[in-house]
């Protein structure tokens, strides 16, 4: 009798210890598998405490249900649900019950994520080799229209010297694009070009220009808002702006170099801008970063690049390979300085964009292509769905960077020489930030985004709304910087922050926070 209730004494002591509820209070950092997920997809979390009946879990602040749970060894597995109204990327985790507490963070798969993936593999690795690599792990490469399965990117370094595949699952019950990525990055290791860019998701992105123009705005000359001094002698001569959007039409206004279409592989005309009919969307950024009566740098050349639709969307494929074609334009014309304008994202971030853009902006010193990117248009409408609102590949520049694995070392940092730029309206005589303009961290600067003169395909004059538009300004004034630096080159994010410094003024936009305005309304007054 004794040694049975010595042996109940300690069974009762060692599951108190295991709860944690008897000893000191727990805190981890929680690891969610698969680390990425999109909307209705099962994740597991690993607690170092073995959870009871009291245990909540929170994704984005917003109370989330627990599945089930279930005990592992001197722990518990939790399995949720991703909400579906939830905003993608990033997405903080917490679980507490009673003193104990564990964080982590989840990156929502959000808007138009497909069910295959991307990879760019290593130079050397063989169309047979990566086949024979996916089919052990039960994925298949999926040709593009022109039947191709590893596609050149064209650069001579970096990993735009890479090849670009597409995955999808081979066989057996339909993956979950999260759990997908998570078998495709364990059988692609060592055959990729780089750790942080090891896998993408293959999203749909688009710029949401169908925005409608506050009431009571006034239509925008922008050369005259942002004060460009009509006497200054630099024009941005010498420097190449490359504009990835819907095609540039051939306006006798416009330095066109010759570019390329990544949506018609079959009949490529980077020089047709079918967007909304004949309204056009890269037509009228091209004209207000570098037309000779609308732009801001009428002497810069335009790389048409086209990869995004008539619909106004762009396969994550198609964008990736654009970039490439920038920077392979860049490394065969060293006599010429390149810019680079996305008017485009999602909500979704690509690791792949990322090492691209990294590359660009980080690795090439004062020969690096600086980067102007849309800061998006979902502001208006950011009570719709829970959480911190992103908008890629304007975030990869904010300040709080995004973890892609277990490995602090893998952190992706924040971009430097990347500006993200939002959209003001005219009211009245006042600039004001528009209603629509993202607002967070990432935000650099505003310029004029409504209701701003340019010019569609057929060389007629039309009002554009969205922060698409205010981008190629900032890229015309980055232009004109660059020119004027000439003698003494920056580097992009010596650039990012010359323009910043002197080209911008806070005043005059109201109370917006600095989330909505950033440095403020770009004013080439001060400058060259």
């Amino acid at each position: 009798m004794r040694w049975i209730a010595v042996w109940a004494v300690l069974v009762a002591l060692a599951a108190c210890d295991l709860s944690g509820s008897g000893g000191e209070p727990v805190s981890a950092t929680v690891y969610p598998t698969p680390r990425r997920a999109t909307w209705g997809e099962e994740v597991r979390l690993n607690l170092p405490w073995r959870a009871g009946s009291s245990l909540r879990l929170s994704l984005a602040g917003e109370p989330t249900p627990i599945v089930r749970s279930e005990v592992l060894g001197t722990g518990s597995t939790v399995i949720f649900q991703v909400p579906s109204n939830l905003w993608g990327g990033p997405q903080t985790l917490e679980l507490t019950e009673g003193e104990n507490r564990a964080t982590g963070s989840l990156t929502v798969l959000g808007e138009g994520v497909g069910t295959e993936a991307l990879l760019v593999v290593r130079p050397e690795v063989t169309e047979a080799s990566l086949s024979q690599k996916m089919a052990s792990a039960g994925l298949r490469l999926v040709p593009n229209t022109k039947g191709e399965v590893l596609v050149p990117l064209g650069g001579a370094s970096g990993p735009c010297a890479g090849r670009l595949a597409q995955v999808a699952q081979a066989s057996g019950a339909p993956l979950a694009i999260g759990a997908l990525l998570e078998r495709l990055e364990a059988a692609a290791a060592g055959l990729v070009v780089d750790l942080d860019g090891i896998v993408g998701i293959d999203p749909l992105t688009g710029y949401d220009t169908d925005q409608s123009p506050s009431p009571g705005t006034s239509p925008i000359d922008a050369r005259q808002a942002i004060r460009r001094n009509p006497s200054s002698n630099f024009t941005g001569a010498g420097t190449t702006i490359a504009i990835v959007d819907t095609g540039v039409a051939s306006l006798a206004s416009l330095n066109l170099r010759p570019g390329a279409d990544f949506t018609n592989l079959e009949t490529p005309n980077p020089n047709q801008d079918e967007y909304q009919d004949g309204l056009g969307h890269g037509t009228a950024a091209a004209v207000l970063a570098a037309d000779a009566a609308y732009g801001v740098a009428p002497a810069a050349g335009i790389l048409p690049i086209k990869s995004c639709d008539k619909n106004g969307k762009c396969a994550l494929a198609a964008v990736i390979r654009g970039i490439c074609y920038a920077v392979a334009y860049a490394e065969q014309n060293k006599n010429q300085k390149l810019i680079l304008n996305l008017s485009l994202g999602s909500d979704t971030p690509s690791e792949i964009v990322y090492i691209l853009l990294k590359d660009a902006l980080m690795k090439r010193g004062v020969n690096g292509i600086p980067v102007v990117v849309a800061a998006g248009n979902q502001w208006a409408i950011r009570t719709s769905k829970k959480g911190t609102l992103h908008h890629f590949p304007a975030s990869f520049g904010g300040n709080r960077g995004l973890s892609v694995s277990r490995d602090p070392a893998r952190r992706m940092t924040p971009l430097k020489g990347l500006l993200s730029v939002g959209a003001v309206g005219l009211f009245g005589s006042d600039y004001r930030v528009s209603s629509f303009s993202n607002n967070g961290d990432f935000v650099d600067l505003v310029a004029p985004g409504e209701r701003v003169r340019s010019l569609r395909p057929n060389n007629t004059q039309a009002e554009f709304t969205g922060t698409s538009f205010a981008a190629p300004l900032v890229a015309g004034a980055a232009t004109v910087v660059r020119q004027a630096s000439a003698l003494t080159p920056l580097t992009p994010e010596a650039l990012e922050l010359t323009l910043l410094t002197n080209l911008t003024d806070p005043s005059g936009l109201g109370d917006a926070p600095v989330e909505a305005r950033g440095q403020g309304l770009l004013d080439m007054t001060r400058g060259p």
